[in-house]
């Protein structure tokens, strides 16, 4: 659908500038998910989401139900609407509640405290073709309470949010989310699945379930043909259990051990295992300390310029975990060869002396011997291999045009 826009004068593109202005009355999308407009962070849904608004046909219209996660922003106020552009499209904002995504130390569920707000300021939300979700517990609030077709996106594997090393609340309750995901992927209008072993699963239950690979944004990712910073080794992710950080610092404090050099190593997010990591970190010798950088939540064009900067991708994730791994693919966008963990590239991206490699065991003499193997690669077959996951082509897929 074509909706007229008000004029209305931004900040740059994807700066926290916000307007108060009602949706109209109907909207292609509803989105359903706890993200904040006002407030980038790093995490695959949250920029799958933005990459959809920013990459859709330009007659896709979208809502956005949300959180305040924090930060002033002039004139909010929960169940206020909010105009925000995210590049060149517009997009409208309800924050329904207060919460910070990225806490992990919480109490209530986030999806619970966002579906009370769902259901609180339902009364404000326009009519739209679908209400879109990204995860099953909100997806299953949402389209109940709304009565709307549904689009549910998947991001992790079959069991991903209910394996050992899930930090979901749902790991004690696998029978239950497994009957609600399965009654989501019967019912929905449409399915889309970012793992390919669960997709085909997925077609069981709807025979129009979708396998997407997740994509790079090309407006933020950065390659240079040339590291700056031959030895840098980055690692991206939230620090959580099931991204397993330690076990980057085991890896790396082998490496300089193994393979001296001008080595260093920069993790990049925030999460629980901070504190425990920092500690990790004070522990290590005098030589290895001074080289390893825990640089906290970045913006995401922070984030691709540090990879942009870097010389080798770390990921040492645990296996059932991933769906398809956005960082993986911005991370080999950037040029940089990857060394995962075995279970981590569940795209097959990495091809073992090529543009990375795979360590089957989670050693961390293999993971060390591996990453200095990698500097030695071509930026560009990392790029390459990165390239067909651009976001246009995708998000196009995905979504289409209305009517």
């Amino acid at each position: 659908m074509t909706e007229t826009r008000p004029d209305i004068s931004f900040l740059d593109d994807d700066e926290p500038a916000t307007v108060r202005a009602d949706p109209p009355g109907v909207v292609d999308r509803l989105v359903v998910h706890q993200i904040d407009l006002a407030r980038q962070s790093p995490g695959g849904i949250e920029t799958c989401i933005r990459g959809l608004i920013r990459h859709a046909p330009a007659e896709v219209t979208f809502a956005v139900v949300g959180v305040d996660a924090g930060g002033h922003v002039e004139g909010r106020r929960l169940g206020r609407w909010e105009q925000h552009r995210i590049g060149e499209r517009v997009a409208w904002f309800l924050p329904v509640v207060r919460l910070d995504p990225g806490d992990q130390n919480r109490r209530i569920p986030h999806s619970v405290r966002l579906a009370a707000g769902l259901v609180r300021f339902r009364g404000a939300l326009p009519a739209s073709t679908v209400v879109q979700a990204h995860r099953a517990d909100v997806a299953a609030v949402a389209s109940r309470v709304l009565r709307r077709p549904l689009a549910y996106f998947v991001h992790t594997q079959e069991h991903g949010l209910t394996g050992a090393t899930s930090d979901s609340f749902w790991r004690r309750a696998g029978n239950v989310h497994a009957r609600v995901e399965h009654a989501l992927l019967r019912d929905a209008r449409s399915v889309v699945v970012f793992n390919p072993d669960f997709a085909e699963t997925a077609r069981t239950v709807n025979p129009d379930a979708m396998f997407s690979p997740t994509w790079f944004d090309p407006t933020l990712v950065r390659y240079r043909a040339q590291a700056l910073h031959p030895q840098r080794v980055i690692w991206v992710g939230r620090l959580e259990q099931p991204k397993d950080p330690a076990l980057a610092l085991q890896a790396f404090r082998r490496l300089l051990e193994t393979a001296p050099g001008d080595w260093t190593l920069d993790v990049v997010g925030t999460g629980t295992q901070l504190p425990e990591l920092e500690r990790q970190v004070a522990d290590l010798p005098d030589g290895v300390r001074g080289r390893v950088r825990l640089r906290g939540r970045l913006a995401p064009e922070e984030v691709a310029s540090a990879m942009a900067d870097a010389g080798v991708f770390l990921m040492t994730s645990h296996p059932g975990y991933e769906g398809f791994p956005r960082v993986l693919v911005e991370a080999m966008a950037s040029g940089l060869p990857a060394v995962v963990t075995d279970g981590s590239d569940t795209g097959s991206l990495v091809r073992p002396g090529h543009n990375g490699f795979v360590v089957s065991e989670r050693n961390p003499d293999d993971l060390a011997h591996a990453i200095s193997e990698a500097s030695t690669l071509h930026r560009s077959a990392a790029r390459d291999t990165a390239s067909a996951y651009a976001a246009p082509r995708l998000v196009a897929r995905i979504v289409g045009a209305p009517g």
